[in-house]
């Protein structure tokens, strides 16, 4: 008996959304599900800022990385999925730009603050370079 694809998805996204931190074959798994395709490589890496964050590596275009990026994030928002490609980049600097917000808006993804700067601390070590 086959599964529906959309059943698929939703059984891949549910179980992705629901641990508490992924393994890359967890990753691997929901790639070839949603993507159906096969990565060259998932691997997950911890960032100080957004947690477990999933970076997978495709044997495509950046055009057709980034298109699978975004359908990942619309089927798993808010989990950090970074998608690398290994063949040209076949768009300008703009189209890239873009695509990459579209793709941090659909996660659920906003940039957020690093920590402050000390400015008393920045105005001392400026002041301290040049001579009086």
């Amino acid at each position: 008996m086959a599964v529906p694809v959309s059943q698929v998805h939703a059984a891949v996204a549910t179980a992705l959304n629901a641990a508490a931190t992924l393994t890359a074959e967890i990753a691997l798994q929901a790639v070839k599900a949603l993507v159906g395709a096969t990565p060259r490589q998932v691997r997950a890496e911890e960032d100080p800022d957004w947690g477990p964050t999933y970076v997978i590596t495709l044997d495509a275009r950046a055009s057709e990385a980034l298109r699978i990026n975004l359908e990942l994030q619309k089927t798993l928002p808010g989990v950090p999925v970074v998608v690398e490609w290994t063949s040209p980049t076949d768009i300008n600097n703009d189209e890239l730009l873009e695509r990459l917000v579209e793709i941090a808006h659909t996660g659920g993804f906003r940039t957020r603050a690093t920590g402050g700067i000390d400015a008393v601390k920045e105005v001392s070590q400026q002041r301290d370079r040049w001579p009086t």
